[in-house]
């Protein structure tokens, strides 16, 4: 699998969701030239968020779904490999927790992230988009590299 990126759900609702920084974003992934990696868990958490941010009134009354539905169509259209998921996914977000409670200082890997990190170690893509900082760190300590738009 040449030069896939696994884009974080912080990344990837900007391409869903109008964010100030959208724009930067979705240029990256238009000028992404290999494959965009994500994971089971975008299905839950990405609902979410958009969910979120249609409760608070960022987006338009129903837009959530739809937007949402735009999401698994592309998943369906395999714009997007889905990693899949088995226990070498649990593993490998356990031993990034340890890396990232062993470094100094100590980063605090929330659950969520760490399942994110686990799936991508398990499929061996070492390169992620991510809008978190938290995340960006515990990254770097396991050597992945970061791509910022």
């Amino acid at each position: 699998m040449g030069s896939t990126v696994y884009w974080d759900t912080s990344a990837l609702l900007k391409i869903y969701a109008a964010e100030t920084d959208s724009s930067d974003y979705l240029k990256l992934l238009i000028s992404q030239p290999g494959d965009i990696a994500v994971s089971y868990l975008h299905r839950v958490e990405l609902y979410y968020a958009l969910c979120g941010k249609e409760t608070r009134g960022e987006i338009q009354a129903g837009a959530a779904k739809t937007l949402f539905a735009s999401f698994e169509s592309h998943i369906a259209d395999q714009r997007y490999w889905e990693i899949p998921w088995g226990s070498d996914v649990l593993e490998e977000a356990q031993s990034a927790l340890d890396v990232s409670l062993s470094s100094s200082p100590p980063i605090g890997l929330r659950t969520l992230d760490g399942l994110h990190l686990g799936a991508m170690l398990a499929a061996k893509v070492t390169t992620l988009v991510t809008a978190d900082n938290r995340m960006r760190d515990a990254a770097a300590g396991l050597r992945i590299t970061c791509v910022n738009p």
